[in-house]
Protein backbone atom coordinates (compact mmCIF):
# COMPACT_ATOMS: atom_id res chain seq x y z
CA UNK A 1 0.00 0.00 0.00
CA UNK A 2 0.97 3.65 -0.38
CA UNK A 3 -0.40 6.05 1.58
CA UNK A 4 -0.64 9.69 0.03
CA UNK A 5 0.13 12.89 1.61
CA UNK A 6 -3.38 13.59 1.03
CA UNK A 7 -4.50 11.01 3.82
CA UNK A 8 -1.37 11.21 5.69
CA UNK A 9 -2.21 13.45 8.63
CA UNK A 10 -5.26 10.87 9.22
CA UNK A 11 -2.82 7.43 8.87
CA UNK A 12 -0.43 9.76 11.70
CA UNK A 13 -3.66 10.41 13.68
CA UNK A 14 -3.46 9.30 17.82
CA UNK A 15 -5.63 7.63 18.34
CA UNK A 16 -6.22 5.72 15.47
CA UNK A 17 -8.87 7.48 13.16
CA UNK A 18 -11.40 4.66 12.20
CA UNK A 19 -10.19 5.12 8.21
CA UNK A 20 -6.68 4.68 9.36
CA UNK A 21 -7.41 1.74 12.03
CA UNK A 22 -8.21 -0.92 9.62
CA UNK A 23 -4.68 -0.01 7.92
CA UNK A 24 -2.63 -0.33 10.63
CA UNK A 25 -4.77 -3.82 12.13
CA UNK A 26 -3.41 -4.72 8.67
CA UNK A 27 -0.16 -4.14 8.89
CA UNK A 28 0.23 -5.37 12.17
CA UNK A 29 -1.15 -8.71 11.08
CA UNK A 30 1.24 -9.12 8.51
CA UNK A 31 -1.02 -9.20 5.83
CA UNK A 32 0.52 -5.80 3.81
CA UNK A 33 3.34 -3.55 3.26
CA UNK A 34 3.98 -0.09 2.94
CA UNK A 35 6.02 0.93 0.17
CA UNK A 36 7.75 4.29 0.66
CA UNK A 37 10.59 6.62 -1.21
CA UNK A 38 12.66 8.80 0.71
CA UNK A 39 13.78 10.83 -2.15
CA UNK A 40 12.77 13.84 -3.95
CA UNK A 41 8.95 14.85 -4.38
CA UNK A 42 8.11 12.40 -1.74
CA UNK A 43 10.25 13.41 1.19
CA UNK A 44 9.79 16.65 0.73
CA UNK A 45 6.17 16.74 0.87
CA UNK A 46 6.43 14.36 3.78
CA UNK A 47 9.45 16.31 5.58
CA UNK A 48 7.29 19.69 4.51
CA UNK A 49 4.29 18.37 5.70
CA UNK A 50 4.20 15.92 8.35
CA UNK A 51 7.96 15.86 10.05
CA UNK A 52 6.70 12.40 12.36
CA UNK A 53 6.05 10.63 8.94
CA UNK A 54 9.61 9.46 8.32
CA UNK A 55 9.54 8.26 11.96
CA UNK A 56 6.51 6.09 11.37
CA UNK A 57 7.92 4.89 8.02
CA UNK A 58 11.46 3.91 9.73
CA UNK A 59 9.62 1.81 12.26
CA UNK A 60 7.17 0.09 10.02
CA UNK A 61 10.18 -0.65 7.57
CA UNK A 62 12.36 -1.92 10.59
CA UNK A 63 9.50 -4.15 11.59
CA UNK A 64 9.48 -5.71 8.33
CA UNK A 65 5.99 -3.70 7.44
CA UNK A 66 7.07 -0.99 4.78
CA UNK A 67 9.78 -1.38 1.85
CA UNK A 68 11.60 1.97 0.84
CA UNK A 69 12.15 1.80 -2.76
CA UNK A 70 15.50 3.34 -4.56
CA UNK A 71 14.72 7.12 -5.65
CA UNK A 72 16.91 6.58 -8.72
CA UNK A 73 14.29 4.07 -10.01
CA UNK A 74 11.41 6.18 -8.78
CA UNK A 75 12.30 9.71 -10.21
CA UNK A 76 13.06 7.60 -14.10
CA UNK A 77 9.79 6.61 -13.82
CA UNK A 78 8.32 9.62 -13.03
CA UNK A 79 9.74 11.33 -16.08
CA UNK A 80 8.63 8.65 -18.17
CA UNK A 81 5.06 8.85 -16.86
CA UNK A 82 5.22 12.46 -17.45
CA UNK A 83 6.51 12.59 -20.70
CA UNK A 84 3.73 10.27 -21.52
CA UNK A 85 1.29 13.39 -20.99
CA UNK A 86 -1.87 11.16 -20.11
CA UNK A 87 -1.88 11.86 -16.40
CA UNK A 88 -4.94 13.81 -14.78
CA UNK A 89 -2.80 14.25 -11.41
CA UNK A 90 0.77 15.90 -10.45
CA UNK A 91 1.23 12.82 -8.49
CA UNK A 92 3.48 11.41 -11.29
CA UNK A 93 6.06 10.52 -8.09
CA UNK A 94 3.05 8.66 -6.40
CA UNK A 95 2.46 6.73 -9.46
CA UNK A 96 6.22 5.52 -10.39
CA UNK A 97 6.23 4.37 -6.54
CA UNK A 98 3.64 1.77 -7.49
CA UNK A 99 5.36 0.55 -10.54
CA UNK A 100 8.68 -0.12 -8.87
CA UNK A 101 7.04 -1.60 -6.01
CA UNK A 102 3.79 -3.28 -7.36
CA UNK A 103 2.17 -1.86 -4.70
CA UNK A 104 -1.10 -2.01 -6.51
CA UNK A 105 -3.32 -0.23 -3.06
CA UNK A 106 -3.37 3.51 -2.42
CA UNK A 107 -4.81 5.38 0.79
CA UNK A 108 -6.21 8.94 -0.85
CA UNK A 109 -8.45 11.21 -1.21
CA UNK A 110 -6.95 13.34 -4.27
CA UNK A 111 -9.40 12.41 -6.82
CA UNK A 112 -7.06 13.14 -9.71
CA UNK A 113 -4.75 10.74 -8.39
CA UNK A 114 -7.26 8.19 -7.49
CA UNK A 115 -8.16 8.52 -11.58
CA UNK A 116 -4.72 7.88 -12.75
CA UNK A 117 -4.35 5.16 -10.20
CA UNK A 118 -7.17 2.95 -11.79
CA UNK A 119 -6.41 4.53 -15.21
CA UNK A 120 -5.42 1.21 -17.01
CA UNK A 121 -2.21 2.88 -19.22
CA UNK A 122 -0.91 3.52 -15.71
CA UNK A 123 -0.84 0.37 -13.97
CA UNK A 124 -2.17 -2.67 -14.84
CA UNK A 125 -1.95 -6.89 -13.99
CA UNK A 126 -2.89 -6.30 -11.50
CA UNK A 127 -4.94 -3.11 -11.76
CA UNK A 128 -4.55 -0.34 -9.02
CA UNK A 129 -7.48 -0.62 -6.47
CA UNK A 130 -8.03 2.61 -3.76
CA UNK A 131 -8.98 2.64 -0.12
CA UNK A 132 -10.13 5.58 0.98
CA UNK A 133 -11.83 5.14 4.09
CA UNK A 134 -13.47 2.35 6.20
CA UNK A 135 -15.89 1.55 3.48
CA UNK A 136 -13.13 0.31 1.91
CA UNK A 137 -11.95 -2.42 4.67
CA UNK A 138 -12.68 -5.25 2.53
CA UNK A 139 -9.58 -4.34 0.17
CA UNK A 140 -7.44 -5.26 3.19
CA UNK A 141 -6.85 -8.93 3.26
CA UNK A 142 -3.59 -11.13 2.43
CA UNK A 143 -4.12 -11.02 -1.04
CA UNK A 144 -6.19 -8.02 -1.73
CA UNK A 145 -4.42 -6.88 -4.80
CA UNK A 146 -2.40 -10.12 -6.13
CA UNK A 147 -3.17 -10.54 -9.93
CA UNK A 148 -6.21 -12.07 -10.66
Amino acid sequence: MIVDTSRMSDFLAEPKTPDAEPIHRWLRRGWGTLAFSMGAKFASELEERYPKAKTLLLRYWRDGQARGFPDEEIESEARRLESEGFLRSDDSHVLALALVSGARLLYCGDKALMADFKDEKVLRKPRGRIYSGVKNKRLLTRDACREE
